[in-house]
């Protein structure tokens, strides 16, 4: 029997390699979802069929506007990848972050983006941008929504509206650029040849601020059949999902945030809506499942993807097998 050639070696490695992790990342998140079986179906009896579909949706319309906030980076950066096969980049990307540690799916991006010709540091440099870019927009909403929901609230928080011009002080390009050259130093990669203009910096902040939005929206139909919902509760509820999510990012350790973030936003709608204990933690835990599914679907539907665009590539080559 003849030994396969080297490229048709490494590309079968590099398929296992990217199965193992997709495996060890469904399991992980699994494995903390198992023993919370009770709590997600207690969560599942308090919502009502139409706000759950409702939720689902706008959980996906989020996620995809926040694609859009790391593609607008990326034509940036000056590769301009096809809407298909970005999709299939950054949504198959995102299951890494299931695995303990936040660098997984820029990991997994430096990996996919090679096929299109994206070269791994230059991918590695546009998905910490993105991240700091969300966690920027993030800080900016959490800052002007959460003080203003309560009449004390401003006199406790004042400190953190002053966030706003220091993140966006920070997101200049030439900021950004200063960055980029120290993490070069750090990683030993040559991040700091990106030069970004402060359109696409703009459109980037702009989708990440909307996808804040709309993940608010998404809580706020999640809680609607659970509790009393106006504008002051919605505009809690955006802030209050932008400062979960950014308390889940930092603790890294655990795999795509998983009980930092349902922490946070229990008590943050426990004590503004106010909502009973209980009640609250049958949101994040609802929440969390609905965007769970939202991630397994984005990710199933690149597979499929990837798996025809291949189908095609031998198709189109005479001769492969």
């Amino acid at each position: 029997m003849t030994d396969l050639p080297q490229p048709a070696k490494r590309s079968r490695t590099k398929t296992v390699v990217r199965v193992v992790g997709l495996v060890v990342a469904l399991a992980l998140c699994i494995a903390f979802l198992v023993p919370r079986a009770g709590d997600i179906a207690e969560a599942f009896t308090r919502q009502e069929p139409l706000t759950l579909v409702a939720a689902l949706v706008a959980g996906a319309l989020a996620t995809y506007i926040t694609f859009l906030s790391w593609r607008a980076l990326m034509s940036g950066a000056g590769h301009h990848i096809p809407i298909g096969a970005a999709q299939r980049v950054f949504f198959l990307s995102q299951i890494g972050k299931y695995i303990p540690g936040s660098v997984w799916p820029i990991v997994a991006q430096a990996d996919l983006g090679r096929e299109h010709r994206v070269p791994a540091a230059r991918s590695v440099a546009v998905g910490m941008l993105t991240l700091l870019i969300s966690c920027g927009a993030g800080v900016s909403v959490a800052a002007v929504t959460i003080p203003f929901v309560q009449p004390d609230a401003f006199a406790r928080y004042w400190f953190v509206v002053l966030l706003v011009p220091i993140v966006l002080a920070a997101l200049h390009p030439a900021v950004l650029r200063f960055g980029l050259r120290l993490a070069s130093k750090v990683t030993r990669r040559d991040l700091g040849t990106i030069d970004l203009g402060i359109g696409a910096i703009a459109r980037a902040f702009g989708w990440a601020a909307l996808a804040w939005v709309v993940f608010g929206v998404h809580i706020v139909l999640v809680l609607a059949p659970l509790g009393h919902v106006d504008l002051r509760v919605t505009t809690l509820t955006i802030g209050a999902y932008a400062l979960a999510w950014l308390v889940g990012f930092l603790v890294f350790f655990l795999p795509a945030g998983l009980g930092g973030r349902e922490a946070v936003l229990t008590a943050l709608l426990t004590a503004g809506v106010p909502l009973g204990a209980s009640a609250a933690v049958s949101v994040a835990v609802m929440s969390r499942v609905l965007l769970t599914v939202v991630d397994l679907v984005f990710a199933g539907a690149a597979v499929l993807g990837e798996r025809r665009r291949r189908a095609a590539t031998r198709a189109r080559t005479p001769g492969t097998p």
